[in-house]
């Protein structure tokens, strides 16, 4: 089993991240809902802007800092503020106390510091895995991930409602867990090239500090093939987002009467309930699939297996963008995830091959933004829904998927992509 043969800090990294993971999914997709019915729908649409803001800045904040001081400072720094953040919560949350405000500051304090770890935790993966290994690495923590995801969902929906305060506590007891082992267990290899101003030259080193900050972030954009893939992940995961928001939608309208699933059985279902169905058979097929389809594929070229992936993720989501029968729509899925599993773990590698190893967190940093934004131009489609027919919707999925295509294609021209060597001062 290729996870025994990670390294020890691999490892634990993993498992930590199933278990944050698992907690943090119990509690985060019910946040909106919890302000809301406390609130109102206006208050908290301002809210969960603020809270993803919030993310945003720690996201950037993180970046600089874990290539300044280190991968394992900043995860140690963050987790322990989350665990307060969270002992916080459950505090003003308890059967003695209901403090809407102040949840919502704390809660912009805990995405914050999630945020700012983000980018150390990937990084430390990098710096922990190696050019052979790194498909392997990103295939567990996919699958790790969705599991984790799966697990914590429904602890949730049966759960958050009426018990809340007890999930909180759990958050912050397995933050509490997760900041002991790292603090214990965790080695981190990655070297700092920061050397500490005199008393005297501290004010200037400090604003020399915010220069570098932007200057470094300006950096990552100069480097072509970063930012190709960048922009591949953007187009990919703006198509990946549509299925809760255009696809969910043109469902429920196409679909608004029950229609019968399959002819031989006596069930019927109607564009919510397929929508439901649909982000089910994705979440099961990922955590049962995941390891299967690596060990089968381990043979091919990354290059195959990256192409393949995207060509099936594609058309799996073009189908499901037009068409309103069950069964269809039931193979479609397959078909997008099948695609899913092939081709995340290996651009994720791409990915870890191609930054440099000084600026790892940085660039992670960079990279998660634009996923951001592939979720907003998603959005975008949710106005563009009520105007624009669906045939246009689905040329517009083939387009982005021939672009995607074609930047892969270029990207991978080379068995692996060599670091990026333009320095990136920090």
């Amino acid at each position: 089993m290729k996870f025994l043969k990670f390294s020890k800090t691999i490892q634990i990294r993993l498992l930590l991240q199933f278990l944050t993971v698992m907690a943090s999914m119990s509690v985060s997709p019910y946040i909106v809902l919890f302000f809301a019915a406390r609130l109102g729908t206006v208050v908290t649409g301002f809210m969960f802007l603020g809270v993803m803001t919030a993310s945003i800045i720690g996201s950037f904040l993180g970046g600089y800092l874990g290539d300044r001081i280190g991968r394992k400072k900043v995860i140690v720094r963050s987790e322990f503020l989350v665990f307060i953040g969270f002992a916080s919560i459950a505090i003003v949350n308890s059967p003695w106390a209901d403090l809407p405000y102040v949840t919502f500051i704390l809660f912009l304090a805990v995405f914050l510091c999630t945020g700012t770890a983000g980018p150390s935790y990937q990084a430390l993966l990098i710096d922990e895995s190696n050019v052979d290994n790194r498909r392997a690495v990103y295939t567990f923590s996919y699958w790790l991930n969705n599991l984790g995801v799966a697990i914590g969902g429904v602890v949730g929906a049966f759960m958050f409602k009426d018990y809340h305060f007890y999930l909180f506590i759990g958050v912050s007891f397995v933050t509490l867990v997760s900041l002991i082992i790292t603090l214990r267990f965790v080695k981190d290899s990655f070297q700092t090239r920061v050397i500490e101003p005199t008393i005297s030259e501290k004010p200037k080193k400090r604003f020399a500090s915010i220069l570098s900050f932007f200057s470094a972030y300006k950096e990552t954009w100069k480097h072509k093939p970063f930012t190709a893939l960048a922009l591949a992940n953007l187009l990919v995961l703006s198509v990946e987002e549509q299925l809760t928001n255009f696809i969910g939608l043109r469902l429920a309208k196409d679909m608004s009467d029950p229609e019968s699933f399959v002819s031989f059985l006596p069930l019927e279902v109607d564009g919510i309930n397929m929508l439901g169905i649909l982000k089910s058979e994705n979440t099961i097929l990922v955590v049962t699939l995941t390891v299967v389809i690596s060990f089968l594929l381990k043979k091919l070229k990354d290059r195959s297996v990256l192409l393949a992936g995207i060509v099936l993720y594609f058309t799996g989501y073009i189908i499901i963008s037009f068409n309103s029968t069950p069964l269809v729509l039931i193979v479609a899925m397959f078909l997008a995830t099948l695609g899913e599993l092939m081709h995340i773990p290996v651009k994720q590698a791409l990915l870890a091959n191609m930054v440099p190893d000084h600026a790892r967190s940085i660039f992670m940093a960079t990279y998660g933004l634009m996923s951001i934004f592939g979720a907003v131009i998603a959005g975008l489609f949710i106005f563009a829904s009520g105007v624009i027919p669906t045939y246009i919707v689905s040329i517009s999925f083939f387009v982005i998927g021939m672009i995607t295509f074609t930047i892969f294609s270029k990207l991978t021209n080379k068995e692996h992509i060599a670091p990026l060597t333009v320095e990136v001062k920090i």
